[in-house]
């Protein structure tokens, strides 16, 4: 069984320290703030913007009547 590295334990506490501060740093907190803001705002331009293309494709569309096959 290998035996634990005190120095490597130390560097990897080291590491969780740095991580949880960049967490909570403020300018990070606010920009993944915006970040979720824009993505929701992304979901729903994009969920317009698949309900006007199919709304167009429809409108656009030659009528089939008559031309089904009954496959």
């Amino acid at each position: 069984m290998p035996r634990l590295n005190p120095a490597h334990l130390a560097i990897a506490a080291a590491h969780l320290e740095t991580a949880n501060a960049v967490r909570r740093d403020p300018a990070v907190i606010k920009a993944y703030k915006q970040f979720k803001q824009d993505g929701a705002r992304a979901v729903r331009s994009g969920t317009a913007l698949a309900h006007e293309l199919k709304s167009s494709w429809l409108r656009h569309c030659p009528p089939t009547k008559g031309t089904e096959t009954g496959e």
